[in-house]
């Protein structure tokens, strides 16, 4: 059972069963790398028990290929095709490569609702959708109208997706669930459950605090929760390079200069004064922050640079080179004023010995 998302589970549960009695319904789950979208998704399969299932999962890799999420969803409904209006079965056939002629995305997305329409009609449907984000527009805008268009269909459709992504179902005024850190409660269970073993209350409330309660990275740290207090306060949390891979992707298209101005800043904690005069000593311009504050990655202002989330700090520190990191913590060193000599012999140690 999934720890402190007990009222997400309620929604999801009211979903399924109204699409049970045929009432169909939608929602966007939407939120951060790690934060439990899957989670819910599978909990809301294991859920679907008396109903079908349709499932598909957008992907980078096939993210230009038109109608390619949405020929992952409904192949196994493919059966159907013939028992929908022919215009709309030619356009849906040529979409999905099964056979050649026009496929306008008006009538695709009106023979994907009658198609799933006609496949609900033997039982309820549920439709699974991950990583909604990665899906190819063609496939997005098809779902879109489908969603759009359910009524008193024994139908549910899921989606889940990254918030701060740009994709086709972003500010489409879909219900949505936005998902946010669990409490520190259901993170000292997470924490007990998957170490084994009792973990210091305030050592979880400090992971609690560092994760900003992400259940993945909770998770992630429950095998060696003392990485939360390797270094000073305020010191970045090394996370796993698959977590550090999902935050860090949006500070990955940002420019060279600001790239590199944001992991000074990630490596410092905060003072833009220090930040400023370390990137200064790299040759990076400090104002290349402003990229990141408009990619919505840091807020800069009253002289500090503070990071959106505190795991995409840990994910720029993290996923950056080595040589990389140990020139920005020498930087920041340097520019430490003279009453930090903690902090700058961390800084320095980490310069000369940091991997």
């Amino acid at each position: 059972m999934l720890v402190g998302r007990a009222s997400e589970r309620r929604t999801i549960a009211r979903l399924v069963a109204a699409a049970r009695v045929g009432s169909s319904g939608v929602l966007l789950l939407s939120g951060e790398p790690g934060i439990g979208k899957t989670a819910l998704l599978d909990e809301a399969v294991a859920l679907a028990t008396d109903m079908r299932v349709l499932r598909a999962r957008g992907a980078e890799a096939e993210r230009e290929v038109p109608f390619g999420g949405l020929a992952q969803l409904l192949r196994p409904a493919l059966g159907e095709l013939d028992r929908i209006p022919g215009p709309q079965r030619d356009a849906l056939a040529s979409a999905l490569a099964l056979r050649q002629g026009p496929a306008d995305r008006f009538t695709v997305g009106a023979a994907t609702l009658s198609l799933l329409c006609r496949y609900a009609e033997h039982a309820p449907l549920a439709l699974v959708v991950d990583d909604a984000h990665l899906l190819d527009r063609p496939s997005a805008e098809a779902l879109l109208f489908t969603a759009r268009r359910l009524l008193a269909d024994p139908v549910v459709l899921l989606l889940a997706a990254r918030t701060g992504e740009p994709h086709a179902l972003a500010g489409a005024d879909l219900p949505e669930l936005v998902l946010t850190g669990v409490d520190l409660a259901a993170a000292q269970e997470i924490v007990r459950r998957a170490g084994g073993r009792p973990v210091a209350v305030d050592l979880v409330a400090r992971l609690h605090r560092v994760v900003a309660g992400n259940p993945l990275a909770l998770l992630e740290l429950a095998d060696d929760p003392h990485r939360a207090e390797d270094g000073p306060p305020g010191a970045p949390v090394r996370v796993s390079a698959v977590l550090a891979a999902a935050f860090a992707a949006r500070a990955e298209r940002l420019g060279a200069a600001a790239r590199s101005a944001l992991l000074v800043a990630a490596t410092e904690g905060g003072d833009l004064a220090v930040v400023a005069a370390a990137c200064t000593a790299l040759g990076v311009d400090v104002g290349a922050l402003a990229e990141a504050e408009t990619g919505g990655l840091v807020t800069v202002d009253g002289g500090r640079v503070e990071f959106r989330h505190p795991l995409i700090r840990s994910a720029v520190h993290t996923s950056a080179d080595a040589a990389r990191r140990r020139d920005a913590h020498r930087a920041v060193a340097a520019a430490l004023p003279p009453d930090e000599d903690d902090r700058r012999a961390w800084h320095l140690s980490e310069a000369v010995l940091g991997l």
